[in-house]
């Protein structure tokens, strides 16, 4: 399989075609490494993962040649390509079984080695596609659904590393599935980032039983992928937290496949602050960058308000663990090039992510913020933010949108920037509604877009959504072929007097300057307004300065955000002149 970090990816093969690249864009390898690949990126693992079991497919085939299983590899396999020709869903299936990885690894380890091998479990799998005996387990909160599967029979789960739970009654199952309902809940309200990539890529839940000593357990398999294993916690909150933990292991293995990150293993151990023994330089990745998960769990816990002195406390163990292993992967030498990339940028993610201070703020606080800062009943406003920058908010996002949407009223409306990359559509009409997750816009944008009433444009890349009175007006007819012009929903604020807040960033993510970019001819490919324009952001925070230096920007705080209110139309019109400015220079 080639891989590498350039644009594009590629799409898994039916068996028998060649083979095509897999490619880990530069921005979505960010991401995953401050774990916030969403479902972009868990689609991409996928379809890597997809790649590698064809191939072991293929080589199981050939290793069995001359065996005595060599018939039913033959039928296993045939099955799987005619399994392919009838139902490609079904066989999509089939090679995402999370156990179906190791199982191939343990009959090709046992095929190399002259050994005996039953490979009767894999015709059986093919047989029996779409018709597993595990309980299946639905859970929706605002929109959002999770589809699982609690594996508590079955091949190859063992290799989690702890005492399997025996097979559930229903009674034990129905416990599961409240107990999963309610961690789902905790995951899309206050971590929608990870509930994205949980629910494209964790498909089953293996049943553990706890310690002798009654403590939770909880496992990852390297060659599992889809699967987390787990003890049955009482609080959602740590069942929430878990699955976020365990599902950035298998996020990081099946990146690992796609691209080494560090050398072949060696000797050398190192201290990890979490564990009493040192570990191996892989190991260590691994625990540093699911702890990163943890890290991040608990300082959106603190930041909600739900998580008190608790939250406090776990956030700071894990923020300095995490932070002190990041520093030992770096200075071990046993990195690769992409490997200190990523642990450089986890670091980064670390320490720019510091925990929320001052006093915990209801909506009150932010609706009084909000008005001192000009904000009206009415207006029209397009708000990009860091929630982190507020401080604590109690329930977080769902609090600052509900302020928001108090202090605009009902003839208001409430407008957010949810673009998404090109290829998080892929196969689906450039007409069709827009589902697909926010990308790198922050929890609060995400949180008006999961609310029922939100309404999102249909661009396939640069969508907006919107909740209120003009929310159909700005987001119907989105122009595929205007990304951010005129006929986009900016040119619709544009015309409706619309104002920008920016809550806790800068000029840089005012979106509403690519408008003035659509008007700068030189920018232009074609010879209309809504030609393919050269989007850039370099200039923005410049021009945004120039612009606040004039006196038409508002300033102020919500809650410890410093945050800038103004009119859309009139920075759109000096972000012109300028940006032409520039233009005619370069």
């Amino acid at each position: 399989m080639r891989t590498g970090t350039g644009l594009g990816t590629g799409a898994a093969p039916r068996p028998g075609q060649d083979l095509v690249p897999h490619t880990v864009p530069a921005p979505v390898f960010r991401a995953l490494a401050r774990a916030r690949g969403g479902a972009t990126a868990v689609d991409l693992l996928r379809g890597g993962q997809l790649s590698k079991r064809t191939l072991m497919v293929h080589a199981l085939r050939r290793a069995a040649d001359g065996h005595p299983e060599e018939g039913t590899a033959e039928a296993a396999y045939r099955g799987l390509v005619e399994l392919n020709r009838r139902d490609r869903a079904a066989w999509r299936e089939v090679m995402l079984h999370p156990y179906l990885d190791e199982g191939l690894t343990r009959a090709l380890t046992a095929l190399e080695r002259g050994l005996p091998t039953d490979l009767r479990w894999l015709e059986q799998l093919t047989a029996d596609a779409g018709r597993r005996a595990w309980h299946g387990v639905d859970a929706v909160c605002d929109g959002m659904a999770l589809e699982l599967r609690l594996a508590d029979r079955g091949p190859f789960r063992e290799v989690h590393g702890h005492e399997l739970a025996e097979p559930l009654s229903a009674g034990q199952a129905q416990e599961w599935a409240q107990a999963l309902r309610a961690a789902w809940t905790v995951l899309v309200r206050r971590h929608p980032w990870h509930a994205q990539a949980i629910a494209t890529g964790l498909t089953t839940v293996v049943p553990l039983l706890p310690n002798p000593d009654g403590t939770e357990v909880s496992s990852a398999a390297r060659r599992a992928f889809g699967a987390v294993a787990a003890s049955l916690p009482d609080d959602p909150v740590l069942l929430a937290l878990t699955l976020v933990h365990e599902f950035l292991h298998v996020q990081l293995g099946a990146l690992l496949d796609l691209l080494p990150l560090h050398g072949p293993p060696t000797e050398a151990r190192y201290h990890a602050p979490w564990r009493p023994d040192q570990r191996p330089a892989g190991a260590l990745l691994q625990g540093t960058y699911a702890h990163l998960g943890v890290t991040d769990f608990w300082r959106t816990e603190l930041a909600s308000g739900t998580g008190g002195e608790r939250a406090r406390r776990e956030y700071d163990t894990w923020r300095e663990h995490t932070d002190t292993a990041a520093h030992t992967l770096l200075e071990s030498g046993e990195l690769l090039p992409a490997g200190r990339r990523f642990v450089t940028e986890l670091r980064e993610a670390v320490r720019r992510r510091p925990a929320p201070a001052g006093a915990l703020r209801g909506r009150a606080d932010l609706v009084h913020d909000l008005r001192g800062l000009g904000l009206r009943a009415g207006d029209t406003v397009l708000v990009h933010s860091a929630l982190s920058a507020v401080g604590p908010v109690s329930n977080g996002a769902e609090t600052m949108v509900s302020a928001l949407l108090e202090v605009l009223g009902p003839n208001g409306t409430l407008v957010v920037y949810t673009p998404t990359p090109g290829d998080a559509r892929a196969g689906t009409p450039a007409s069709a509604p827009c589902t697909a997750p926010g990308f790198g816009v922050g929890v609060l944008a995400e949180t008006v877009r999961n609310r029922p009433a939100a309404l999102r444009s249909a661009h396939p890349r640069s969508a907006f959504t919107a909740l209120g009175a003009q929310a159909d007006h700005i987001t119907s007819d989105h122009s595929l072929d205007c990304s951010l012009g005129k006929a986009s929903p900016l040119g619709r604020l544009e015309e409706l007097d619309a104002r920008v807040l920016l809550m806790g960033v800068g000029f840089e993510a005012c979106t509403a300057f690519h408008l003035a970019e659509y008007r700068i001819p030189s920018r232009l490919a074609g010879p209309h307004e809504c030609a393919e324009v050269l989007l850039d952001t370099s200039s923005f925070a410049a021009v945004g300065a120039a612009y606040e230096a004039t006196g038409a920007v508002r300033s102020g705080r919500v809650g410890l955000a410093r945050c800038r209110l103004f009119d859309l139309a009139d920075a759109v019109a000096f972000a012109v002149g300028r940006l032409a400015d520039r233009s005619a220079g370069e």
